[in-house]
């Protein structure tokens, strides 16, 4: 098991391809292996979470490699997978798009991004999230966009399943609505 900080994977978007259905994951890239993610435990958890990363290394009889990532959410524990492809659009214009956009969420989860936390509302917890106002109001001032560009970043991370609101809202709005990474899940 490797220990290591979020600036060194690549996060991306993977599928699984089953039977006759597709799923998307969130997953990450190193050294050209693709993981997906197996647990998440809070900061204070991190000895917990090494503990967990060393077992299933070891009940894999060392098949599988695993990463304890630490990142500004927490810690998430990685395990490689062969089962997974990375999602891609075929045409060029996408592709530059995608990569323009994989920059901007490394900004967004950055420590100078977007403030994720664990948040209250009406006696309800929910962890590692962010505000929908304050993403668009982070895009605006770091990207020198129009209000309406940012809201159109925020939908193309929800369509692409990179976000999604706390209860699965389709649509983004610049508004006090919780969302969440769902690598965060």
């Amino acid at each position: 098991m490797k220990i290591l900080d979020h600036k060194q994977v690549k996060y991306c978007n993977l599928i699984r391809r089953q039977e006759d259905t597709i799923e998307y994951l969130p997953g990450l890239v190193f050294k050209n292996k693709m993981f997906v993610k197996d647990k998440s435990f809070p900061r204070e958890q991190q000895k917990e979470a090494q503990d967990y990363g060393k077992m299933q290394f070891l009940d894999n009889k060392g098949q599988m490699e695993y990463l304890l990532l630490e990142d500004v959410t927490g810690v998430i524990i990685w395990r490689e997978s062969n089962e997974v492809e990375i999602w891609t659009n075929n045409s060029q214009k996408n592709r530059s798009a995608t990569s323009d956009l994989d920059k901007i969420i490394d900004k967004i989860r950055s420590e100078k991004g977007v403030t994720i936390k664990n948040r209250r509302y009406r006696l309800k917890s929910y962890p590692k999230c962010f505000i929908g106002s304050e993403l668009v109001d982070w895009l605006t001032k770091n990207l020198s966009i129009s209000s309406e560009e940012a809201i159109k970043i925020g939908q193309q991370l929800i369509d692409k399943k990179i976000i999604h609101h706390v209860h699965n809202e389709k649509e983004f709005k610049n508004d006090y609505l919780f969302y969440r990474f769902y690598i965060d899940d």
